[in-house]
């Protein structure tokens, strides 16, 4: 289980990344941490030496002319490492948030629209992405976390060495003493950071689903059917149990924690103790003068200080490391993505789509088994077929959004691995149902380019073409209004109708070789729905385009019907032919068509 878990990015690595990125973003950032390592050690150390030199001072009967000068040479180094200090502390605070939230922060969400989206959708894909996302949530996390720590770390060894250097002159088996004790502290608190990596990947879930219900509960879209439901107690229940295994976990984390920390101050109280008696005997035997009393047994207890804190936060710096490889695999996964790219393609239009002989399951349950189809160029195909037959799936093949088990997939005879992903998917101009609407102008969601950079003429062309121009004409600003009003209290709320006529729009603004609908019409009425394809077929002139819709009117517009069952091709042929046939095809037009001729007339079915 631990090697399973092994971070694939170790702590030195984690560092020095982090140091890379505040030199590339903010390196201001990284001289306020420099001076922090220097004041925190630089202070304690006057701290440590004044009373050595007072006492001394008195012990060697010295004039006040020199006691002054000792006193304002104390003051003037106390001033300069306090302006020192006041820097870093204005600074240090704001700017590490910043560089989590604003800079890294923005890279997590280049790279997940960046990273493979059959990654991404995958149960893996979507662990890592929370643990990723954890990483960069707070200040108490991952990318923060190690910034806090580095400086931590950094200011306990310059100290502990600096302290060492001053007991020298010491036995130098109390020197080594404190720092075997801290090794221990260390050991004994890197036992719960093993631990938390054991089960890291359970907590990790949990931590999903929490945020999952969490979600759905305060997300606008849901709230109708939360209250028509009666989802409250049942979606209470769940967030309840998630937050109660968390629990439980912190608790199980908490009470190793506090072992750790009990066995930490036993060591801390039997070395100081022990090291306060040596330096006692010292000072009655008169080996040491009162003044080096003073300034040893100060330079032990911060020396004990030192190792201790070191010991704490390498432990905090190694769970914050972890957190961090969690954040930089995510990005290798974007990274390996942008770098496949391959030679670009010249292509003829319109284009044929083959699949040859694909395999393609969901786990145990299996979609197809040595599938083949060939579409040929420029044809307008209608795939059908009832709910789980494979359309969809069958699309998601096509797109590149999943990968079949086995066999290929080819536009004009190239298999689709050998297509470079994003002139692959420049291919295709897809219509989802449940497609991305923005809360920026319609303009944008059609070209969803920025409005500068979009072609104005050519998107008033299609919003006449996907029968949007009343709705554009309606608006305040026209197709610059807001298609939400989240973002602009002014803005406009689409209807069903009108959202699937702005897909299809954006579809159709994208003109590519391959025109795919999936359930373009499906909030429609049927004479709307019929109509739309009638206007449709004229668009679609030397492009290949597939129709997936439950209702069969679009059928009649399409040069070919393939009929899905059973993963496979069951029916194939013209409308009229299979209309012919008396099957499976002919049975369900026969039935919507029943229902349309109800739904014209009126009648209640």
């Amino acid at each position: 289980m631990e090697k399973k878990n092994k971070p694939k990015y170790g702590s030195l690595s984690n560092i020095l990344f982090t140091i890379r990125n505040i030199i590339r973003i903010d390196k201001v950032l990284l001289v306020s941490m420099c001076a922090l390592v220097f004041c925190t050690v630089a202070q304690p150390i006057v701290t440590v030496y004044m009373p050595k030199f007072i006492v001394q001072f008195f012990e060697e009967g010295r004039g006040v002319n020199d006691f002054l000068l000792l006193v304002v040479v104390f003051g003037a180094v106390s001033l300069i490492i306090g302006q020192i200090k006041s820097f870093a502390d204005g600074y240090f605070p704001r700017m590490k948030s910043l560089y989590r939230s604003m800079r890294l922060g923005v890279e997590m969400c280049m790279a997940s629209m960046n990273v493979d989206y059959k990654y991404l959708s995958s149960e893996l894909g979507q662990l890592e992405n929370e643990k990723a996302q954890h990483a960069i949530s707070n200040p108490s996390t991952g990318v923060e976390q190690i910034v806090v720590r580095i400086v931590e770390c950094s200011a306990n060894l310059l100290g502990a060495i600096v302290y060492i250097f001053i007991l020298s002159s010491l036995n130098p088996l109390v020197i080594l003493g404190l720092v075997v004790c801290g090794a221990v502290s260390f050991l004994t608190g890197n036992l719960v950071n093993k631990y938390r990596l054991k089960h890291k990947d359970t907590i990790s879930k949990i931590d999903q689903k929490t945020y999952y219900s969490i979600t759905i509960s305060k997300d606008r879209a849901y709230a109708k059917d939360i209250r028509m439901y009666g989802m409250y107690e049942w979606l209470s229940s769940l967030m309840q149990n998630y937050v109660g295994q968390m629990l439980t976990w912190n608790k199980k984390i908490s009470l190793r924690i506090f072992f750790s920390e009990a066995v930490d101050g036993l060591i801390a109280f039997l070395r100081d103790g022990l090291a306060y008696l040596y330096l006692i005997s010292l000072v009655l035997a008169g080996s040491i003068p009162v003044s080096e009393f003073l300034l040893y047994i100060s330079a032990i207890a911060g020396l004990s200080m030192w190792v201790s804190g070191f010991a704490r936060n390498a432990i905090l710096l190694n769970t914050a490391s972890i957190e961090v490889s969690d954040f930089r695999v995510f990005l290798d996964k974007a990274e390996e993505n942008l770098r496949q790219e391959q030679p670009k393609r010249e292509f003829d239009v319109p284009m044929s789509i083959e699949f040859r002989n694909v395999d393609f399951a969901y786990g145990e349950h299996i979609i197809f088994k040595d599938f083949n189809v060939f579409i040929g160029k420029g044809k307008k195909v209608a795939l059908v077929g009832v709910n789980g037959a494979g359309k969809t799936t069958l699309v998601k093949l096509l797109l590149n959004l999943i990968e079949p088990d086995k066999g290929e997939i080819l536009l004009n005879g190239i298999d689709s691995k050998q297509i470079d992903l994003k002139q692959y998917f420049s291919q295709f101009s897809i219509a989802f149902q449940d497609a991305l609407i923005l809360a920026y102008g319609l303009d944008v969601n059609i070209s969803m380019r920025d409005s500068n950079d979009t072609d104005q003429q050519k998107v008033d062309r299609v919003i006449a073409e996907a029968g949007l121009d009343k709705k554009v004409q309606s608006m305040k600003k026209g197709k610059y209004t807001s298609c939400e009003k989240y973002l602009d209290s002014e803005g406009t709320e689409l209807s069903g109708g009108e959202r699937q006529k702005l897909i299809l729009a954006r579809a159709l603004y994208k003109a590519a070789p391959v025109l795919v609908l999936d359930e373009p019409s499906a909030a429609l009425d049927p004479i709307a729905e019929s109509k739309l394809y009638e206007s449709y077929h004229a668009m679609t002139k030397n492009k290949t385009s597939i129709y997936i819709s439950h209702r069969l009117s679009s059928t009649k517009f399409c040069d070919e019907v393939l009929l899905l069952d059973g993963g496979h091709i069951a029916e194939r042929g013209t409308h009229n032919a299979l209309m012919q046939q008396n099957g499976i095809y002919a049975h369900m037009f026969e039935v919507q068509s029943h229902y349309y001729a109800q739904e014209e007339s009126g009648e209640p079915a």
